[in-house]
């Protein structure tokens, strides 16, 4: 057998399925990326807010809005100082101040306690938009870095309300952006660690799991290929011997295509193929456990299985069938006189002529010498027209018969089934049996009197042959 070059379309849904794997995995990573990515920065904003809520909540609004520059280093100025002083110093944070809307859009210092750098009073800030809301009075968190002289941070933004319900300042709270982004993206590369060695883990288990399944793919193609030999060979064999050899060439060549295309469509043409010869086999087997090893008519296993249709069939009102039996006359006399092998001759001769008339597939042997023709419901005329057929095929062959020895003789006799009388097939076989021996009654007369005039049992071929065809003419 030749195998394509190409790799097989096995292994490329393999490859197409791992691959999808892969991405599936890859995108499931990119989407807990990003969720844990927003995750992280949620809680970043929340705790900034809560470092500037915290802040906001502990400073007094109507102090902090009635500042001046002249306030700067008095008593309570510096109470305020040191408060923000101790947040900054205490929590994780860059900056921390107290800033003051002047204007529509203006900001300005108002207490920075940064040691080194502190803003002055009134000194303008950079505006942004988490300012702009905490000045209409909502706290709030910048989505994107702000960069001043100080340098680039994330800021937080509380607005602190006098006890009028305005807002008399806000704390705003600095976080450095490469701090917050060193956080951000400490959590993503553990989830693309996770992920990544999540992907490794499935990709090698995917990739075991399919070599595995290809091998086992594969003994399973190369143990088909080998029963289907055998299969093709035993058909093959068997074939040759009943004579249907070049049958079974054909049907062998409608699986020749067997190795062409991928390890799936082959397997499914070795599957059909073997299935094709094992229909075969099954035909024969069935036709050799139904057929008469000596004449290749039906034997008593396939009458017996013709006797149960036609009983089911009575018992539901739909039978109407014609039963012919028939007798081998003076086979014992010929086995006796001349051999086995002589009568055996005789017997498959009887076959053949009751065949010729009747059908092979409705002819049976049921006995030595035995025969029986069931038919459907039959016309006396065709009946007899049939009946006439064998009476031809037996003189046929008593004319060319070349050996001088006994002549086939046949005596039978037949019924049809007749609704109301007949309970069972045994009525009709009965019926069509008695009438037979009443014909072979009539031969043994006749044949016994040529006896007693020639003084030889089979010496006047022509009266024995005369006498073998009465008795289709008689009727039953």
């Amino acid at each position: 057998m030749q195998k394509s070059s190409k790799s097989s379309l096995t292994t490329q849904y393999m490859i197409v399925f791992g691959a999808l794997l892969l991405l599936a995995n890859a995108a499931l990573g990119f989407l807990l990326l990003r969720q844990s990515s927003s995750a992280i920065q949620s809680l970043i904003r929340k705790s900034m807010l809560n470092v500037s809520n915290t802040a906001a909540e502990l400073a007094d609004g109507d102090t902090l809005g009635a500042f001046t520059a002249d306030d700067v280093g008095s008593p309570a100025y510096n109470a305020v100082l040191r408060d923000l002083a101790a947040f900054q110093n205490n929590a994780d944070i860059e900056f921390i101040y107290a800033v003051r809307q002047v204007g529509e859009d203006k900001f300005v210092f108002v207490v920075d306690p940064d040691p080194v750098e502190p803003g002055a009073f009134g000194e303008e800030v950079l505006v942004t938009p988490a300012m702009r809301r905490a000045g209409e009075g909502v706290a709030a968190v910048d989505d994107a870095p702000a960069q001043d002289r100080w340098g680039n941070f994330y800021s937080a933004f509380s607005p602190v309300f006098d006890t009028r319900g305005n807002v008399a300042g806000i704390i705003g709270v600095d976080f450095n952006s490469a701090w917050y982004d060193e956080q951000v993206w400490k959590n993503a590369a553990f989830v693309m660690l996770i992920s990544a060695l999540f992907t490794a883990v499935g990709a090698s288990a995917f990739f075991l799991i399919s070599s595995r399944v290809r091998r086992r793919f594969d003994e399973l193609r190369a143990e088909l290929s080998t029963l289907s030999d055998d299969v093709e060979g035993l058909t093959q064999e068997i074939l040759s011997g009943a004579g249907d050899k070049q049958t079974g060439k054909l049907r062998f060549q409608k699986g020749a295509d067997a190795d062409e295309g991928d390890d799936i469509r082959r397997l499914r043409h070795k599957i059909r193929a073997m299935h094709r010869e094992m229909e075969l086999y099954l035909d024969y087997m069935r036709a050799q456990a139904n057929t008469d090893a000596l004449t290749r008519v039906g034997n008593t296993t396939a009458y017996s299985e013709r006797r149960k249709e036609i009983e089911e069939k009575i018992s539901d009102g739909s039978a109407a069938f014609s039963a012919v039996v028939f007798d081998i006359n003076d086979l014992k006399r010929a086995n006796d006189l001349y051999g086995h092998a002589y009568g055996d001759k005789i017997i498959r001769a009887a076959a053949s002529a009751v065949a010729d008339g009747f059908g092979r597939e409705n002819t049976f042997r049921i006995g030595g010498d035995e025969f029986i023709a069931i038919l459907e419901r039959t016309a006396e005329e065709e009946l007899a027209a049939r009946l006439s057929l064998t009476d031809k095929a037996v003189a046929a062959y008593n004319a060319t018969d070349a050996e001088p020895k006994a002549p086939l003789s046949l005596s039978g006799g037949y019924a049809s089934f007749v609704p109301g009388q007949d309970c069972s097939f045994r009525d009709v076989f009965v019926r069509a049996d008695k009438r037979m021996y009443e014909r072979k009654d009539g031969y043994h007369r006749r044949t016994r009197e040529a006896r007693e005039t020639s003084g030889n049992d089979f010496s006047e071929r022509g009266k024995q042959s005369a006498a073998a065809r009465e008795y289709s003419a008689s009727g039953a």
